[in-house]
């Protein structure tokens, strides 16, 4: 019997530049079903989906439905699915009319998922039987302000964070709290949260714009914390550490 590739699909995160980073896929009691029926050979490896079906078998649309698994628990963090209120669950939706995009659904639509365990997102494939659907689903991370907690010999200077990878527009932070043992600079806007990204911004004195710390750490998914914003409103924050 001959085959033929229908489906060729990869996962990736953003905030891993675009690795798999260890995502595992199980179809849904449903879909193993209709892949036994339509005796479709389905490969799930290293966060990609594949199926294979015998040439010529398919004669009507088929929709399949996977759970997507996180096995690192640091995904959590750095995932925001925008739009998908917190009573609905991210739903990856791919076909060859539409693309790739999210939505929510509600939870009480899929029994199985209250028995499974660590999915992050669904999957649903929509079978084009014209031609094979061939894509990458992009996880998106989550943008977050920046907190740069400076501690040490520099806690009680009045410091200025420059951004040196955007002079047209560049990100300015606030000194929000200080004290002769810390003070505490946020961000204005949220920047996303990126594993491996080129340093961008430096510690400078505010007085004589002088350097002192030319590459500050970026901010991960690790050190997330609850901080006072300058107009008394707390938000949640990623926070750096900085103690020369």
């Amino acid at each position: 019997m001959e085959y033929e590739r229908i489906v060729d699909i990869s996962l990736c995160h953003e905030y891993y530049n675009g690795s798999s980073c260890g995502f595992q896929v199980e179809p849904s009691f449903e879909t193993a079903e209709i892949l036994k029926r339509e005796q479709i050979l389905c490969r799930i490896y290293d966060g990609k989906v594949r199926l294979i079906a015998p040439v010529g078998t398919l004669d009507e649309e088929i929709t399949l439905f996977f759970y997507v698994r996180a096995s690192i628990a640091e995904i959590w963090n750095v995932t925001n699915f925008e739009g998908v209120a917190h009573d609905e669950f991210p739903t990856a939706v791919v076909s060859s009319i539409r693309g790739v995009y999210f939505e929510g659904r509600k939870k009480d639509s899929m029994p199985e998922l209250q028995r499974k365990f660590g999915v992050i997102f669904a999957l649903e494939i929509c079978l084009d039987l014209n031609e094979p659907l061939i894509c990458t689903v992009k996880v998106p991370t989550r943008k977050m302000r920046w907190c740069y907690c400076v501690s040490g010999v520099y806690a009680d200077r009045d410091l200025f964070i420059c951004d040196s990878s955007k002079t047209d527009d560049p990100v300015m932070f606030d000194c929000v709290e200080k004290s002769s043992r810390f003070s505490l600079y946020i961000s204005k806007c949220e920047i996303p949260i990126v594993s491996g990204a080129p340093s961008r911004f430096q510690l400078l004195d505010s007085a004589t714009s002088k350097v002192l710390i030319k590459s500050l750490p970026n901010a991960s998914g690790k050190t997330l914390a609850k901080t006072r914003l300058c107009d008394g409103s707390r938000a949640i924050v990623a926070e750096c550490f900085v103690n020369p």
